[in-house]
């Protein structure tokens, strides 16, 4: 499995968990579609998370994005 593969799992679950505070069961709720917004929703949590415990989030934002782009280039390669 590739890291874009592993991380695309993380956010479906994270997701699916998000929606399930809510009162959704797993097959209720599409996070392919989103659309409560949960996306977002885990984004705040994060922020609010790094907040309470000191994280630069600006640089934790730059190097998710280094991140992000050298898996996007490994799963362009990978057969």
């Amino acid at each position: 499995m590739s890291m874009r593969d592993t991380m695309l799992e993380i956010a479906r679950k994270a997701i699916l968990h998000r929606a399930s505070l809510d009162g959704y069961a797993p097959d209720e709720y599409d996070p392919a579609e989103d659309d409560e917004g949960y996306v977002i929703s885990l984004l705040v949590a994060l922020r609010h998370w790094g907040d309470a415990h000191g994280m630069d989030w600006q640089a934790d934002l730059e190097r998710a994005e280094t991140l992000f782009d050298e898996d996007l280039a490994e799963s362009k390669t990978a057969p």
